[in-house]
């Protein structure tokens, strides 16, 4: 797989399609979390954006009072509000906040549920991996015992002292061990898979990524597109501080309705009332500081933007180094796989002429499997990498 071909599209398959897939292929408890997290955002979003309406207030008292030997019988019911209707551009810079905040939150979600399909694809891909490492490794130790037939004889002959057959004994155990550990590195990645999915891994296809210029990939950056909005968020909120200082122009209005009950007499007063009324705070001692804050927090999150960018982008670059150097690996083991082919194939026909022993050929075949597991490592790998790229982009995987 040349790098060219990375570079002329970002994904085979159809992007949305393709991050429904993945998200499918979560836990049934991990998807229900992420829906829990989508409903909450949403709710504390919708709360957020009335959060400038006020409550109609309702009450009723009653009251009993035998003061100075008059049984006094009091019952109020009143109902009433105070509604800003407008703050001087703060109720609109309200709205536009959690309409921010809406679009800030729901991408934190979708950060937090892109990384656990990251993990999930990222543990599938290793089980290929350590595959492919386990079969390689079983090939070093068939050549091994190999070896070891060999210098057994030679030692027998007396061509080769013990300690040539000790090392080969020595290497043979090293490699079976290795090949333990291997065993047991693949068993943990499966138990890791089965923690953030309830499919079997040995069904699952997840998609082959290729890779997406460097422009697009900041472009759709989700760490660069949310720190946008977390600009968006800090903006509308220093111009809501602004405005609390400003005149806000409120609406008020009641009903009320008391029955008072004596010995004596019964009376019923009911009314109602309405108005306007306008405040704006006169002296505030934090005034200027409060706004000072607002700014620098919008500056301080414009100056995060800018240094998010080189962290990206340093991101993106050594990623495409690494691509680079993997590719080149491969194109090494491909070459070494033909070589070992060609050898094989002239191997095969000395030892059919009697000239080569059946050990030739089969160090040769298990050399050139080798270098077969060494080539689908470093494509698993290349895989690997692009993999860190795509959990940072929107809608992806």
């Amino acid at each position: 797989m040349h790098l060219k071909k990375y570079l002329s599209l970002f994904i085979i398959i159809t992007l949305h399609v393709v991050a429904a897939e993945n998200s499918a292929l979560l836990s049934t408890l991990k998807q229900q979390k992420i829906d829990i997290d989508k409903q909450k955002n949403e709710l504390e979003s919708d709360n957020l954006r009335y959060d400038w309406l006020n409550p109609i207030i309702g009450s009723f008292s009653y009251v009993n009072s035998d003061q100075i030997s008059n049984d006094r019988k009091t019952q109020t019911l009143s109902v009433s509000i105070d509604q800003p209707f407008f703050k001087s551009g703060g109720i609109y810079f309200a709205i536009k906040y959690a309409g921010a905040n809406r679009e800030f939150l729901r991408l934190s979600t979708q950060l937090s549920e892109q990384n656990l399909i990251k993990n999930l694809i990222a543990s599938w891909l290793l089980i290929k991996r350590y595959d492919a490492q386990i079969q390689k490794q079983q090939s070093l130790i068939a050549n091994a015992k190999i070896d070891i037939i060999r210098k057994k004889e030679q030692y027998e002959s007396g061509f080769l002292d013990s300690s040539f057959l000790d090392n080969a004994i020595l290497n043979k155990s090293n490699l079976e061990k290795a090949l333990l550990d291997l065993q047991t590195s693949r068993f943990e990645q499966i138990t890791a898979f089965g923690t953030l999915s309830d499919s079997d891994y040995k069904v699952v296809q997840p998609p082959q990524f290729s890779l997406i210029n460097e422009e697009a990939f900041l472009e759709n950056s989700l760490i660069l597109v949310q720190q946008n909005i977390n600009i968006s968020r800090n903006d509308y909120l220093k111009k809501m501080t602004i405005a609390n200082y400003l005149p806000t122009f409120s609406l008020t209005a009641g009903y009320f309705d008391t029955s008072v009950d004596t010995k004596t007499a019964k009376t019923d007063d009911t009314y109602k009332n309405f108005g306007l009324k306008v405040t704006m705070p006169l002296i505030s001692v934090n005034r200027g500081r409060t706004i000072e804050i607002r700014q620098l927090e919008l500056l301080k999150s414009k100056l995060e933007l800018a240094d998010l960018k080189r962290s990206v982008s340093g991101d993106y670059k050594n990623a495409l180094n690494k691509i680079q150097i993997l590719e080149q690996k491969g194109t090494l083991a491909l070459s070494d796989y033909e070589l070992y082919n060609s050898l094989l194939v002239s191997t095969q026909e000395r030892y059919d002429a009697g000239e080569k022993t059946i050990y030739d050929v089969d160090t040769l075949k298990n050399s050139r499997q080798m270098m077969h597991f060494d080539k689908l490592i470093y494509d698993i790998d290349i895989q690997l990498a692009l993999l860190s790229l795509y959990e940072k982009v929107h809608g992806k995987i």
